[in-house]
């Protein structure tokens, strides 16, 4: 059986790392023993950095609606009134750039 917390140990000094490292996992059903999320984040990097700060949970497809980049990179189709996010978003951040 892995042990996890070597392997964070591994991680961490082999990388150089001053945060925690996070784990994710996709998966079909909730994980045992670990909590679902409550509450809304702005975006899906919101999540990276709750679990870095020492947080265990599991989230669900609209967790991540708030963040249609996020969300297409995660392969969760936003719900129909929202889709239009993803072009108007990639839109404004290419306006950024240029």
């Amino acid at each position: 059986m892995t042990s996890y917390a070597s392997l964070e140990g591994i991680l961490t000094t082999t990388l150089g790392l001053t945060r925690r490292p996070v784990a994710i996992a996709f998966r079909d059903d909730a994980p045992p023993g670990v909590a679902q999320f409550t509450g809304t984040q702005p975006s899906g990097c919101s999540f990276w950095k709750l679990a870095a700060d020492g947080g265990a949970f599991y989230t669900m497809p609209g967790d991540h609606y708030n963040c249609p980049v996020g969300s297409y990179t995660h392969n969760i189709p936003l719900p129909v009134e929202r889709a239009q996010e993803l072009p108007q978003v990639l839109g404004v951040m290419t306006e950024l750039v240029i």
